[in-house]
């Protein structure tokens, strides 16, 4: 289920909003629900989100755009750019989701730390 939910609201606010909108919607999700798979899950969902976006504008222009992009990073064509995009994406998905996990984590272990009830 996060997976989906990270899916679809980024894809969604990418359109409106600048790209590191990537770094919030795992961040956030992983915050909210904590749970141990955070990297892998935010990685594979931006990863996926990036690649597919870049696959469908490769196509729409017939691999021209990607290719000279490719040929400004020395890259040997556009598919291996959009592997290259989709893996810097997913690490940027993967820390922040890994981030908001492991602050959620914190907080509530110095929360029970701190409690007058125990």
């Amino acid at each position: 289920m996060r997976f989906l939910i990270i899916v679809v609201l980024s894809a969604l606010l990418q359109l409106f909003m600048p790209w590191w909108i990537v770094a919030v919607v795992p961040f956030a999700v992983y915050f909210w629900r904590p749970a141990r798979s955070a990297f892998w899950i935010s990685f594979l969902a931006i990863a996926i989100v990036w690649f597919v976006y870049g696959y469908y504008l490769h196509l729409i222009s017939d691999g021209a755009m990607s290719d000279r992009i490719a040929g400004i990073f020395s890259l040997s064509n556009g598919y291996l750019l959009l592997f290259v995009t989709a893996f810097i994406g997913g690490l940027v998905g993967g820390i922040s989701g890994l981030s908001g996990f492991l602050i959620k984590s914190a907080l509530t272990e110095r929360l029970q730390r701190t409690s007058p009830l125990n």
